[in-house]
């Protein structure tokens, strides 16, 4: 991979020491608004954009940012913050902050309750009975998902694609393809963070965990967009993508087989909870290459997977095999990102340098 990656998958590589902050290069501390940035510079875009702040530079609006300077001109920095790609509407207003904090209280309080309920000793539950504890951390996961799901735009009276072949050898369409696919990556990172015991892992493994299932947990949701009746897709980015426009090459073989997985669950009519369990199944999965501590993601894996198999017992006691159906959902998802890294990896060796660093990220080229 070139040196010159984007910001984007930057959050996947922490070997070497903390990221520096792309604004002030000072220790990043996350992924904040959609960029590598230190609390210092995050605090500030943020307070920015609620109190609709307005600078002025004193000098010619050219002044050197860093870690020492970053407080000298206001103007300056937040220019630079919004050149890096640190984006506006990830800043939550009042409202959505209230409900946020709200949201996050609620869940606390109810894990504590679980806590002080729960014995040490007891014993996992018997007959497929869901216990508290599973649906707090049902509740959590179905939460998390939909906080992260976004809205997407509506352009179904006229297709960006309407009428066009996704061409093989266009860099332009790979281009568009990455474009589309960032803020679905970071839509997933932060649904990571939101299902329980997933930030207590290693975090050398949470970067191993998010590489590996990017590309499944995106297929799932422009699954989850698919309309059977007319065989479209609904991408998050607003385009609406018709399988009578794909064809046999080029980034129309890797959207294909999620046209065919896209049919297959929706017969399933998976509810929101069975969704959120499955994109939760697909990021915690103890046998991923390179983990420094698979049995502590094992053990969040089964905790997850007992919690999603009482809860499909409970809610559909006269559909016996639904359990298994979804069980091979996670293979065919498994199974759809491999095909797409052999063919992103062949088609790069076919026509170098024209696959995007970021879909060479994604599609788990090395793994």
């Amino acid at each position: 991979m070139t040196a010159s990656v984007p910001y984007i998958p930057s959050y996947m590589d922490l070997s070497n020491g903390p990221e520096p902050c792309v604004v002030c290069g000072d220790a990043a501390t996350g992924y904040h608004y959609r960029c590598m940035t230190c609390e210092g510079c995050k605090g500030f875009f943020r307070r920015t954009i609620q109190k609709n702040l307005q600078y002025h530079c004193k000098w010619s609006k050219g002044c050197v940012i860093d870690k020492t300077t970053r407080n000298q001109c206001q103007e300056c920095r937040f220019i630079k913050c919004l050149n890096v790609g640190m984006a506006t509407d990830l800043v939550l207003n009042e409202k959505q902050r209230t409900a946020k904090r709200k949201l996050i209280e609620e869940n606390r309080e109810r894990r504590k309750e679980e806590q002080v309920k729960t014995k040490p000793t007891e014993s996992p539950p018997l007959n497929d009975t869901l216990s508290d504890q599973d649906r707090g951390m049902i509740c959590e996961v179905v939460t998390a998902y939909e906080y992260t799901s976004g809205k997407v735009q509506n352009t179904k009276h006229k297709p960006e694609y309407e009428g066009a072949e996704i061409q093989t050898q266009d860099p332009e369409s790979w281009q568009q393809l990455a474009e589309a696919m960032t803020p679905s990556i970071v839509k997933v990172v932060e649904f990571a963070k939101g299902v329980p015991g997933f930030t207590e892992l290693n975090v050398d493994d949470q970067i191993c965990l998010l590489k590996a299932c990017c590309m499944e947990v995106m297929c799932l949701r422009a699954a989850c967009r698919f309309d059977p009746e007319h065989e479209t897709l609904f991408l998050h980015n607003g385009v609406n993508l018709n399988k009578s426009q794909i064809h046999e090459e080029g980034v129309a073989v890797l959207v294909e087989p999620i046209f065919d997985f896209a049919m297959g669950l929706s017969k399933l009519k998976l509810d929101k909870a069975e969704v959120a369990l499955l994109a939760a199944i697909l990021l915690i999965q103890s046998d991923r290459p390179g983990l420094k501590e698979p049995e502590n993601v094992e053990k969040l894996q089964d905790a997850i997977l007992g919690a999603f198999k009482r809860y499909v017992s409970e809610n559909r006691p006269h559909q016996p095999v639904h359990w298994a159906k979804i069980l091979m959902k996670v293979t065919d998802l498994r199974s759809i990102s491999t095909r797409h890294a052999e063919r992103v990896l062949c088609i790069r060796l076919d026509n170098s340098g024209e696959v995007p660093p970021l879909l060479l990220e994604i599609f788990n080229e090395g793994h």
